[in-house]
């Protein structure tokens, strides 16, 4: 028990009051001797017993109300096991919802900007001595590294902070926070959470994650009480431009690439003219107009050719709503000047040009112009080797290297391809009757997507040959298909293959896939992923021995978009989102020297350039803010651009309805507030206890009443007798 006002604690001392008027009004009597009066000594005796407890009670009531009126007036508080003093220093950890979808708001101010005023305000108001801890839900991280008693450093580093970040996971931050809080020194401890409770970030699939995060918390040796605190208005109506396509897997100079927006309409008005804008390196091209309709999704095409080779960034941007951080998506594009393929013959013919060599074929799928002594320049430059000529610095200056018809490699060979792949190259393996089983399943078993079988060949005679099984295609590099225009592979005839045996499950996600299959079951083409790098391998050969292949339309764009798809796997990838690791490749005479890095908000760093084996690599891991990164190498040569962008999710700003956050509250036992008044009520009450003056008042009403009743009570009673 703790009084707020102890001083008039001491008022309890009138309940003397009554006594020494009743020990006063005893005194003053007269005795008068009546012969008489031993008729009436028995009844007098009854009487007086009688009267001396009517007195007692009313006595006893009268000391009580000066009592009850002392005990108001000192404001008590009942607190329990909580200390004692109310400016006692406190530990409190702040979890505040800065995800992207707090920079919404109304009237130009952000549900964030709000839910940083009201933090800074409660972290203004703790006692003198106190521990603060914040943590940021969007990004994942403290604020500071850890929790600190200097407040006003707490409350300046929120200045600089703003909403658009990623999603806010409210049971994996306050499981984090666990660990701070029961780390924390002081006495009475709080966790308050700030959040706009949007739908995404209570799903019903987490509550169990949030309960279970939450037990965690009460089990600690100080438990500390949690708040929610819902901040801010709900916008309904925002417009997101949630992804861009490209038309191209590989962007090549002088192509005309499409470039395909996918928008969505969130809220509950249509837009019949949404106006949309592309901008290419920051310059805005000509803008278009969408209709998109209440809740609905819609697509808007754009068209461009690059003329310059290199980094360039594209932006789809929209008109402004009330949550600007989802109006525009960027995207950073890499355009080619030529594709470097080096084909790896293991059966040359007699000259460079003569087709019956294994990539006779191949060399003019893959560069059509200049073998037909056409002017227009192919995206794909072509170099031919036979094996034994087959080199590391030749492997390292191509981006895809195709393997046909190779009955083995050397080891210094197959050494300086592995690590090509695993450094990011794509290999594209063609099998033939040189190829080796025993050396597939062997040196390259580490490359090769499946182990090789037995050699399918002498079909039965007047039997057809194989086909390649018709299907529809979600791979990239073979989607082209599903529309007949660009070639059937069910057209195809293969006389022999190999068998490649696939598992009998998957187990893991660097496990090969089955791209396609030939009509007897067998797979005809797969996939595996090697550190960074691809490996796809196909079941039969790349020229004519083993099938008419080479002579089918779909020959062509079969093995340009296998390679194509292979290069474009762009590593380290420069596409990222919110607090994903940086990382640039550089050459390796840049190692050792400074690479210079502009951030969103145009400050940059600078990051130290480390040698990694055959390459320098930059790194860089506070990607926290949206936007376009700009890395310009210590050569001065071409900057390199990343972008970073916000998970779409958060553009969905329907929230918990009112019932719904406090049924949430209710079934974990949870406080809820609204405002910062209501804030403050529960806080005194933790700090100081529950006043119980009210009910002291009630109490001391129905003393009055009672006294009065028994008094008049009492009275008619003597009348009577």
């Amino acid at each position: 028990m703790n009084f707020l006002n102890l001083v008039m604690v001491g008022g309890v001392t009138a309940a003397a009051i009554p006594i020494i008027i009743h020990l006063f009004h005893k005194s003053r009597f007269k005795v008068v001797n009546w012969g008489a009066m031993h008729l009436l000594a028995a009844v007098v005796r009854t009487n007086q017993k009688r009267i001396k407890i009517e007195q007692l009670i009313l006595l006893a009531i009268r000391c009580a109300i000066p009592i009850l009126l002392a005990l108001m007036m000192a404001r008590p508080m009942w607190q329990g096991a909580a200390g004692l003093r109310g400016d006692q220093p406190t530990s409190t950890v702040v979890l505040l919802d800065n995800s992207y979808s707090m920079a919404a708001g109304r009237a130009g101010t952000s549900n964030f900007s709000l839910a940083r005023d009201e933090t800074q305000r409660l972290l203004g108001g703790l006692p003198r001595g106190s521990e603060a801890y914040v943590f940021l839900m969007g990004e994942g991280a403290g604020m500071l590294d850890e929790s600190t008693r200097d407040i006003s450093r707490v409350t300046e580093a929120l200045d600089k902070e703003g909403a658009g970040y990623g999603v806010a996971r409210v049971p994996a931050a306050l499981d984090f926070v666990a660990g701070t809080v029961g780390n924390m020194t002081e006495g009475p401890r709080q966790v308050v959470v700030l959040t706009d409770f949007q739908r995404l970030s209570f799903p019903v699939t987490e509550d169990e994650l949030l309960g279970h995060a939450l037990e965690r918390l009460k089990a600690l040796p100080f438990p500390p009480g949690i708040t929610l605190w819902d901040v801010g208005p709900e916008v309904t109506e925002n417009v997101a431009v949630e992804s861009v396509e490209f038309s191209k897997l590989m962007v090549g100079v002088g192509q005309k690439i499409q470039i395909r927006a996918n928008l969505r309409n969130y809220g509950e008005t249509a837009r019949s003219d949404l106006r949309v804008t592309m901008k290419i390196d920051g310059r805005a091209e000509a803008p278009s107009q969408v209709a998109l309709g209440a809740k609905a999704g819609g697509q808007i095409l754009f068209t461009h050719v690059f003329d310059t080779p290199g980094s360039h960034v594209v932006e789809i941007e929209t008109e402004g709503d009330e949550l600007k951080a989802d109006n525009s998506f960027l995207a950073s594009i890499t355009v080619r000047d030529r594709l470097s393929v080096l084909l790896v013959d293991g059966a040359p013919g007699t000259t460079p040009d003569d087709l019956k060599g294994e990539t006779g074929f191949a060399q003019i799928a893959l560069s059509p112009f200049s073998a037909g002594n056409v002017e227009q320049a192919d995206l794909i430059q072509t170099t031919v080797v036979p094996v034994e000529a087959l080199t590391a610095a030749k492997i390292g200056e191509a981006a895809v290297v195709v393997l046909a018809n190779v009955a083995a490699l050397a080891d210094g060979q197959l050494a300086a391809l592995e690590l090509f792949v695993q450094q990011g190259g794509g290999l594209l393996v063609f099998t033939g009757d040189r190829t080796d089983p025993a050396w597939w399943n062997g040196a390259f078993g580490s490359l090769a997507p499946l182990p090789m079988g037995s050699l399918a060949e002498d079909l039965p005679e007047g039997a057809p040959a194989m086909g390649i099984a018709s299907q529809r295609f979600d791979h990239p590099a073979l989607g082209i298909f599903n529309d007949p225009a660009n070639g059937n592979l069910s057209d195809v005839a293969i006389k022999s293959w190999f068998r490649l045996k696939q598992p009998e499950q998957n187990t893991g996600p660097g496990d090969a896939v089955i791209l396609a299959r030939l009509d007897s079951g067998d797979p005809f083409l797969v996939e595996k992923s090697s550190g960074e790098g691809r490996v796809i391998a196909c079941a039969t050969a790349l020229d004519s021995d083993w099938s008419n292949f080479p002579a089918r339309p779909s020959y062509l764009p079969f093995v340009q978009r296998l390679c194509v798809y292979l290069a474009s796997n762009i590593y380290p990838p420069r596409n990222l989102q919110v607090g994903e690791q940086l990382v640039g490749f550089l050459p390796a005479e840049s190692a050792g020297g400074i690479a210079q890095l502009t951030l969103p908000d145009a400050s940059t760093v600078e990051l130290a350039v480390v040698g990694k084996g055959e390459r320098g690599v930059v790194e860089y891991a506070q990607t926290r803010s949206p936007g376009l990164y700009t890395l310009q190498t210590p050569g001065g040569g071409a900057p390199i651009h990343f972008v970073v962008n916000a998970d779409r999710g958060e553009s969905d700003l329907a929230k918990l309805t009112d019932s719904e956050i406090e049924a949430l509250a209710e079934a974990h036992g949870l406080q809820l507030v609204r405002s910062g008044a209501e804030f403050k009520a529960l806080d005194k009450v933790r700090r100081y206890g529950h006043e119980l003056w009210k009910w002291l008042l009630l109490a001391l009403l129905g003393l009055l009443f009672v006294e009065l009743f028994l008094q008049q009570k009492f009275a008619r009673g003597r009348s009577k007798a």
